[in-house]
């Protein structure tokens, strides 16, 4: 016959580790390094390489087995069978390559034989054995997989008894056309022994629920032209042999039911029955636990004709726990004789099995309770978190008593009723305001974690979660709190049961109270007075106890301003390492916490007191609150200034008055005293309220809070004081005393200098006419006129004339109105600000503020900024030129 190719595909996708040529095809194989060291600071550092990524190619390689040239074929894949007949040749597909590949399947036809056999490939895609689904699609092997395939080759109509043809099943890789293995030849000859063709059919067809009864019937056909005849001791039948035609069925995943009917066109049909997958058979129904059936008809000779048939028909039942997408039915395989021999030697006489399945169908459903006990009927108590639950039913119901401000939890069963995992989604209702109730996960040591719908949960298996509630302080005296708790299967009904709390009582309350520092003793409501001085604190020792169910924090509050601190060692003073706290740490029950209340007295308080009032507010409920009213006292203060220190200069025996100001800045009404001063190197001091005298050696008064008077120190300097180095300094005390309780006192002083000798700092400014706006030249103005549109530039020199160091010198200058700002210039380290000394510049600055002034100064100590530190020694100066435009 001419040769031909029949293309055939199949999918199956097989995954493994092992490969036959090595690493798996684009494995990334990757180098980095990485480097280690220290900064200048002894610190660690970590510095990674670049990745450095090669990558495995992949190789193919295609193997067919077993091998068989086309002109020696061996014996065992010669097979025969009649016009009409089919006959199986097994094969086994291996990807020997590196990685996976996909592979093509088709036939050769050999050119050299009598005919082309119809040819179909199926694979064992589950590894039982049964070769019933047919290729349609490429081959998916992962490196070094395998997959079983059976050829069936059907004679067709035309061939003669003897013909034969020859074929080979070819697989081609699809990485590589050009990987193919084409040596696996077969031969099919045309015989003329008689043949028993087996059906097996299902009724219904299609999926199958659990618990669905099947109907299965298996037909033998004797095909035309061929008797067939009964094969010499073909099976036992309670223990004895019987020869005839044997048809069995194997059940897979089915519960027998009933044997409906067998039946022969010729011959005598017997029912049999096997527990064992046919190991053994009986001829009674056993009544249970039958996973195989047959008809066994007995006859003489080729007792069955050309198209008589052999028929079982059976009942069996799909498993109340059968899977979703698992699959039942029955596999049917005939035992005859063909030829007249009354053996089965002959591969036609035993027939290959013909299967029948049937998907079981997805059935939906859940069922959700108390602990343990999904599907209703609970019974017996059982504890979590020291509360005693009892279930009854489908309810559970807490006999313990629920403190509010806890947290109550219950353990709950959810079952999947169906026959496939399934996504739940799990939820609690019912809960009353306030409360916040969770579905969580729990182990077995009731340990709570976050759970996340949907959970999944395997067919016919439980689930164990939880329902947490946290209960408010607010729920104190709640009775019978029912809580639904939900279950709701994706595509299917809800199912729901309740959990209830049954009451609910009040818990103790915070205790804030005046503390000792000791936390055997409890807190105290006995008011306690502390005083304190305007602008200081009053320092109050308090205690906390948490005398809820619960760990507890509490947030603090007392009179503006009063800063807490925790008291660590009890000893009533705020210790260095001593932290400030607005809300405590949790404390656990019963447990208690020293503090300090620091209370602000503002400044320029009058004495008295007033109520101070201190409160403790849970984090956890606003409501529970604690407070204890002590009193604060505001202490009587002597403070005050004297201002300011003067120092003024005269000639010799002349005088000079330094004027200062008193102020009581105590908190109540003080009295004054000054003086008297002794002479001291001829130095004379007088005091008077005004500066027109009289001056006297004392000076005394009254000052109101807050109230000033005006302190003048007259002094008259030696006649023979030279005025080059005389001079004197003297400290002029000033004393307040508070007219009210604890009546304190306090000595101001100012330092008064009186000095006979001059420091002087000159400022010389000239200006002169500048040709452009550079200055780069300049002449005198003639006359002292200038025109609008000249510019002219004035030079500030400034030099210390005195005697004496300068400090912080500054010259300042405005720009003269009806002129337009220029330029400023300066010398080595002179700095400039616009902005009132707030900043300084280097940098002459190119525009003046609003105000249109300047300030400079000479950088002495180079800090950059103009301040008391900077000196102008005497003799020394700098000199500035401004630079402005005529308008």
């Amino acid at each position: 016959m001419k040769g031909t190719t029949a293309l055939l595909t199949a999918a199956l996708s097989l995954l493994s580790a092992a490969m036959a040529a090595g690493t798996t095809q684009g494995t990334s194989i990757t180098n980095t390094a990485t480097l280690t060291y220290k900064d200048a600071l002894n610190q660690n550092r970590t510095a990674s390489s670049n990745i450095v990524t090669v990558t495995v190619r992949q190789v193919y390689v295609t193997t067919v087995t077993p091998d068989a040239a086309e002109g020696s074929i061996p014996a065992g894949r010669q097979l025969s069978t009649y016009v009409g007949g089919t006959r199986q040749y097994p094969y086994t597909l291996t990807n020997g390559g590196n990685g996976p590949d996909s592979f093509t399947l088709s036939f050769t036809q050999s050119g050299a034989d009598d005919f082309n056999p119809g040819l179909t490939v199926y694979r064992d895609l589950d590894g039982d054995g049964n070769f019933t689904d047919e290729v349609t699609s490429p081959i998916n092997l992962a490196a070094d997989a395998s997959v079983n395939l059976m050829v069936r080759a059907t004679v067709p109509s035309g061939p003669q008894v003897g013909d034969t043809g020859v074929f080979a099943l070819v697989a081609t890789s699809t990485g590589d056309t050009s990987v193919t293995d084409t040596n696996n030849y077969a031969q099919l000859t045309v015989s003329a022994d008689g043949l028993l063709g087996v059906t097996n059919t299902v009724s219904p067809g299609g999926t199958a629920v659990p618990g669905a009864t099947l109907t299965y019937t298996v037909t033998g056909t004797v095909a035309s032209g061929n008797p067939v005849g009964a094969v010499s001791n073909v099976v036992t039948v309670d223990g004895a042999p019987r020869s005839g035609v044997l048809i069995t069925d194997t059940l897979s995943n089915l519960n027998f039911t009933a044997l409906s009917s067998v039946s022969a066109t010729n011959g005598a049909a017997t029912a049999l029955y096997s527990t064992d997958a046919g190991s053994t058979w009986t001829a009674t129904n056993p009544g249970s636990g039958v996973n195989a059936v047959a008809i066994l008809v007995e006859g003489s000779g080729s007792f069955l004709l050309a198209g008589n048939t052999v028929q079982l028909v059976y009942t069996a039942q799909v498993p109340a726990t059968a899977l979703a997408g698992s699959t039942v039915g029955g596999s049917a395989a005939a035992r005859f004789d063909g030829n007249g021999d009354a053996a089965t030697n002959e591969l036609p006489e035993t027939t290959t099995p013909v299967a029948v399945s049937t998907t079981v169908a997805t059935v939906t459903g859940g069922a959700v309770g108390p602990s343990a006990f999904p599907q209703a009927g609970a019974t017996g108590t059982y504890t979590l978190g020291g509360v005693t639950i009892n279930r009854s039913g489908d309810t559970q119901a807490t006999q313990t008593d629920i403190v509010a401000g806890t947290r109550v939890t219950f353990r709950q069963t959810l079952r999947n009723t169906g026959n496939a995992s399934n996504d739940f989604t799990l939820a609690v209702s019912g809960a009353p305001s306030g409360w916040t109730c969770t579905v969580n996960t729990i182990d077995g040591s009731d340990t709570l974690g976050t759970l996340t719908n949907p959970v999944t949960v395997a067919a016919l298996t439980d689930y164990a979660f939880a329902v947490s509630c946290a209960v408010p302080f607010s729920a104190a005296g709640s009775t019978n709190v029912a809580l639904t708790v939900t279950a709701t299967p994706a595509g299917g009904s809800a199912d729901t049961t309740t959990s209830t709390v049954t009451a609910v009582t009040a818990a103790g309350l915070p205790q804030l109270g005046n503390g000792d520092g000791s936390d055997a003793t409890a807190p105290t409501s006995t008011n306690v007075t502390v005083g304190g001085d305007p602008g200081e604190n009053a320092l109050f020792r308090l205690e906390l106890l948490n005398g809820g169910p619960v760990d507890e924090a509490f947030t603090l509050s007392g009179p503006a301003g009063t800063v807490f601190s925790l008291d660590l060692d009890g000893d009533g003073v705020i210790d260095p390492g001593e932290p400030t706290v607005t809300t405590t740490a949790a404390l656990t029950p019963g447990q208690s916490v020293n503090l300090i209340a620091a209370v602000p007295v503002a400044a320029g308080s009058a004495t008295g007191t007033s109520a101070a009032v201190f409160t403790a507010t849970s984090t956890l409920d606003a409501t529970r609150t604690s407070s204890v009213t002590d009193t604060l006292r505001v202490n009587a203060v002597a403070s005050g200034t004297f201002t300011a220190d003067s120092s003024l200069s005269t000639i010799a025996g002349g005088t000079v008055t330094h004027a200062h100001t008193l102020t009581n800045t105590g908190n109540g009404a003080a009295d004054y005293a000054a003086g008297p001063l002794p002479t001291t190197g001829g130095f004379a001091y007088a005091f008077s309220t005004s500066a027109a005298g009289p001056f006297t050696s004392t000076l005394g008064g009254t000052l109101a809070a807050g109230a000033s008077t005006p302190v003048y120190v007259r002094v008259t300097a030696p006649a023979l004081a030279s005025g080059a180095t005389d001079s004197q300094t003297r400290t002029v005390p000033v004393t307040l005393t508070m007219q009210d309780a604890p009546q304190p006192a306090v000595t101001l002083s100012v330092q008064d200098t009186t000095g006979v000798q001059s420091v002087v700092g000159t400022v010389n400014k000239s200006a002169l006419l500048c040709a452009d706006a550079t200055c780069a030249a300049t002449s005198a103005i003639t006359d002292g006129k200038v025109s609008p549109g000249d510019i002219v530039q004035y030079t500030l020199q400034v030099v210390n004339s005195g005697t004496s160091t300068l400090y912080g010198a500054l010259l300042s200058d405005t720009r003269p109105t009806s002129t337009t700002f220029v330029k400023l210039t300066g010398g080595a380290s002179v700095l400039f600000s616009t902005d009132g000394g707030a900043t300084w510049t280097a940098t002459a600055p190119t525009a003046l503020s609003g105000s249109n002034d300047f300030l400079a100064g000479l950088d002495t100590n180079g800090d950059s900024v103009i301040d008391d530190l900077d000196t102008l020694a005497p003799g020394a100066g700098f000199t500035v030129t401004f630079v402005v435009r005529v308008n």
